[in-house]
């Protein structure tokens, strides 16, 4: 199998771990800021039921709502940290960035629509608030503005896992490489998280996966654009590892067998 086909692979596999973790962090905001308000949270998979959640107040409501998105933008700027202190372009640095991007695509991808999906967390928040529809759109462009800002930033970080020059020297093969490490990973890796959100408990939470990465087709149109690059010295990006896939499938387990059927959580 060709070294850039081993990437592609490696990058799906560690796409699909930070966005199980992404799901299970979001619910878990959900699920604690519940329980500290008395909702009865169930954690499952990929939703939180709240049996107690018609005995709330509007505001209690909201806090539940903005938990699971804010527990997300917290994990996009801690990871984001990490992510920046780390020189090696390794394994780890790969997954941080996949980790730190999809917290903030979390975050910024409700704000957007928002104004749209009034069953997501934004779109509750908007409803039980009565923000005024003007003031829905303008959040929506905020956020829409920032995280198409940081898909723009997104191009170089990717490339940079390069570790031949002829993978980026020319617009063409950046177009390519960057094909390799963030669309065929996107596409495989949101197929793969949504036979795993299964059964459909909302429609949104399956479109999710695929729609929320959207973002990820400029920074490789973005590609062909990029000079004066200097490949990586870590080729192992481009080998197999069979840590890496068994922690994926660890993951998988806790995610279908103990989460999809729920845990209850109480004081």
């Amino acid at each position: 199998m060709k070294e850039n086909q081993k990437i592609s692979i490696n990058s799906t596999v560690l796409y699909v771990i930070a966005f199980l973790l992404t799901t299970i962090i979001h619910e878990s905001g959900h699920a604690i800021i519940g329980l500290l308000n008395g909702s009865e949270p169930i954690l499952h998979h990929n939703y939180v039921e709240h049996l107690g959640i018609n005995q709330l107040s509007i505001f209690q409501k909201v806090s539940i709502s903005l938990a699971g998105p804010l527990f997300s933008l917290v994990q996009g700027l801690i990871v984001g940290l990490f992510y920046l202190k780390i020189k090696k372009q390794s394994f780890c640095k790969l997954f941080l960035l996949w980790f730190s991007v999809l917290g903030f695509s979390n975050f910024f991808g409700y704000l957007m629509t928002g104004p749209i999906f009034k069953m997501g967390d934004i779109g509750k928040v908007f409803l039980l608030t009565n923000i005024p529809l003007v003031m829905q759109i303008i959040i929506a462009i905020i956020g829409c503005a920032i995280l198409f800002y940081i898909a723009y930033k997104l191009t170089i970080p990717f490339l940079q896992f390069s570790y031949k020059q002829e993978w980026i020297s020319d617009p063409k093969s950046r177009k390519d490489f960057s094909f390799n490490i963030i669309i065929l990973p996107w596409i495989i890796g949101s197929l793969i998280v949504t036979i795993l959100y299964l059964p459909i408990i909302a429609i949104v939470s399956i479109i999710y996966p695929f729609t929320s990465g959207m973002i990820f087709i400029f920074p490789w149109q973005n590609a062909k654009r990029i000079n004066n690059l200097k490949p990586s010295t870590n080729i192992k990006i481009g080998e197999y590892s069979v840590l890496l896939y068994l922690l994926m499938l660890i993951l998988i387990v806790v995610f279908r067998v103990f989460l999809a059927p729920g845990i209850v959580l109480s004081r």
